[in-house]
Formats: C-alpha cells, structure tokens, sequence
C-alpha cells in the first residue's frame, strides 16, 4: 500500500520530494492526515538517509511515498542552497516530536511511542508527559533487538491498535525505521506514523542532545559523532562523507541539465522546449 502525498509545497532534491515547510506549518498538516480517513507516514531526511540514497534505491522509493518527507539534516538545506532551492527551515526529527505533544494538547492527539532500547520509550512517555500536563500517552513499547516473531507482530499490531493512537512514533533508526512503516502502512490502523529516530534518545535523556548553538550551527551529526562512541563516531563520518559525494553530484547534475536545457531554448530560437531527466 502507498502512503498518500499530501499537497503542500514540495520540491525535489536527490529524486525525493521535500517538504518545503516551516515547521508550524507542518505541524498543521498533521491535522489533515489525522482526519482524511487514510493512512500516512512521514520522514525526516537527514545525512543518514541522504547517504544511502544511491540511483533507484528502495529507501528513494519509500520516501517518494510518504506523505511528507520533512528536511531534517543540514547537508539537505546545502543541497538546496546549491541548486537554488529555498527552504523556509530545517525541521528535525527531535524538535517535531515535542512540538507535536504541544500542538496535540488542545487537539486530544494520542500518541504511541514504539522503539528505542528496553526501557527508553517508557522513560521518553514519563518526560514528554511532565514536560506537557495532559498529553494522551496512548501506550509504549521497546522491541526485542531482533526480528520479531509473527505471533509477536501480531501481537505488537493488536496492542497499538487497542490503544486508538492518532500518532504513531516509531523510533527504530533510520533506514530500519522508514521501511517499517512503509511494510506496515494499512496493516496497523492508526492514522499517521512519523519515523523519529534518535529523538527516542534524545529527549528520555538516554543520550546527550546537542545544546542549542550546536543546533542551530547545524553540527548535531558532529556533536553525537564526539559523545556518541566509537561505533556512532565511524557512522556519521561515513555519512557525512558520503553525503557530501551525494551533494556533489547532484550539484554536478543539476547544473549540466540547466546548461542542457538552455543550449536547447537558445538553438530553438527561444522558444520553450522541454528537457525531460
């Protein structure tokens, strides 16, 4: 099943359609995805994911389907810089999620909160609960560090369903977290899932989030390769330079069919041609 693109101003970058919105406006879009009566997933598209999108990946595909794909990572807002794309801001996983709990207390949202290590979701749920009085905790679980088991799924699917979530957090790490959804979009009845990653951690304090002016620098991917260990240091070192190469060549790409496309305009004696990529 496909998730349904919502229409709002969307611009292509790396052969994925963004979201150009600001992050207010995007939390109003939640209201239309909750109430249409289908079922949505939405991304947030940082360097991790910008890394692994290589030619007609399965990852590309699955972002093209969600119904927004918000620009989450710095590299992204650069790429669109270069090619002469604007977008209005960087809206971040991290910072959605709470922005969301906020914006859902007069709207009666209740939220599910399915991944992170054994006991983060819960803790994640205890935070955003004191932080925002009144936020509908619909339910919480931590999967096994393994494939579930069918029963388990079924299980899984059986509990967030009784809980009537409006919003589905899943916080599983990208890329896991945006095939999950993709595989269970119209298998769980629940409204809207948006894939969260990190902000699992970062906001139920299992991990450091970056301060502010690291934020707003946009060097979140070096502050947590520094504090996150070994293993996320080589991670988002791979994926800044891999992103880099992606930003190269769309950069690359995009300026040889502007080139192409105005040899073509000036050799028709200016009239408009279309130049397909």
């Amino acid at each position: 099943m496909k998730s349904k693109p919502f229409k709002d101003n969307r611009v292509w970058l790396a052969g994925v359609p963004v979201s150009a919105l600001k992050l207010q406006n995007s939390l109003r879009q939640l209201d239309s995805l909750i109430n249409d009566g289908d079922y949505h997933y939405i991304c947030f598209l940082e360097a991790n994911l910008l890394s692994r999108i290589n030619g007609k990946s399965e990852l590309r595909n699955v972002l093209c389907q969600a119904s927004m794909v918000l620009p989450d990572g710095v590299a992204l807002t650069f790429l669109a810089r270069c090619l002469g794309v604007r977008l209005p801001e960087r809206v971040p996983g991290p910072r959605f999620l709470p922005a969301a709990c906020e914006y859902g207390l007069r709207r009666g949202y209740r939220h599910f909160f399915l991944g992170g290590a054994s006991g983060v979701a819960e803790r994640l749920a205890d935070v955003l609960s004191q932080r925002y009085p009144g936020l509908k905790v619909a339910g919480t679980y931590s999967p096994p560090f393994r494939p579930l088991t069918g029963n388990e799924e079924q299980e899984v699917k059986a509990t967030i369903e009784r809980a009537r979530p409006h919003l589905l957090w899943v916080g599983l790490g990208g890329p896991k977290q945006e095939f999950w959804m993709a595989e269970h979009l119209g298998k769980i009845n629940v409204p809207v899932m948006l894939g969260v990653g990190a902000a699992f951690d970062f906001h139920s304090g299992h991990a450091p989030w970056a301060p502010p002016v690291i934020q707003k620098m946009g060097l979140e991917w070096a502050y947590r390769a520094v504090t996150g260990g070994r293993r996320v240091f080589f991670r988002n070192v791979r994926c800044v330079s891999v992103s880099a190469l992606v930003m190269v060549r769309e950069v690359w790409s995009g300026r040889l069919r502007g080139e192409r496309q105005h040899a073509l305009i000036r050799s028709s004696g200016g009239d408009s041609v279309s130049v397909a990529d």
